[in-house]
């Protein structure tokens, strides 16, 4: 009877423990962003998420999609997460930002991610600061990757911008002129020389 008091006590205890960790899963979530045309053949946009106290313990991965068309583009983001503190620790913490390319159809990513790099600052209560910054990409189907834990009792959210603009391409008879004056520039010279 003891022993079968001890075996039930431990299968409690166990579960007890093990409650917290088996809701603490992973947040995934996939929304197209939403543009802004900036007049000038790129585009702005703004987005975010927020996450719940119920959510604490979790982690997430938050994909935003975008599409560019014709010209290569450069790229930049940044994001930031809002401060709200639990006595033991920030509620919400930025782990990860990267761009790629991906396959719609599959949603596999083509090539490689380009990584953000952390910006946070020092102290306690630094608020989470990531960006990165990508140039003459092709055009495509993109996405915006934002990885993070929710770890405080205030649940948090957090904010991100992106700015695409395209690469503007040298027409071809600029380049040729430009070299036909060079060309001119040098034939004077040796002609004024001689």
């Amino acid at each position: 009877m003891k022993s079968t008091s001890l075996v039930l006590g431990a299968l409690l205890a166990g579960a007890a423990c093990a409650g917290p960790h088996a809701a603490a899963q992973t947040i995934e979530r996939s929304v197209p962003i939403s543009a802004i045309d900036d007049g000038a053949g790129g585009f702005n946009a703004h987005f975010g998420d927020g996450f719940a106290a119920a959510q604490s313990g979790g982690s997430f991965i938050d994909v935003f999609t975008f599409d560019v068309a014709g010209l290569p583009f450069d790229a930049a983001a940044s994001v930031t997460s809002s401060i709200l503190n639990s006595p033991s620790d920030k509620d919400l913490r930025i782990t990860a930002l990267s761009l790629y390319r991906y396959d719609p159809a599959t949603m596999a990513i083509i090539g490689p991610a380009i990584s953000g790099i952390d910006q946070t600052g020092f102290g306690a209560d630094a608020t989470d600061s990531w960006a990165l910054a990508a140039y003459s990409l092709p055009a495509g189907a993109y996405a915006v990757r934002v990885d993070g834990l929710v770890q405080g009792s205030g649940g948090g959210s957090f904010g991100a911008d992106l700015t695409v603009s395209p690469v503007p391409e040298v027409p071809g008879f600029a380049l040729l002129l430009a070299g036909l004056a060079c060309g001119a520039l040098v034939r004077r010279r040796l002609t004024a020389a001689a």
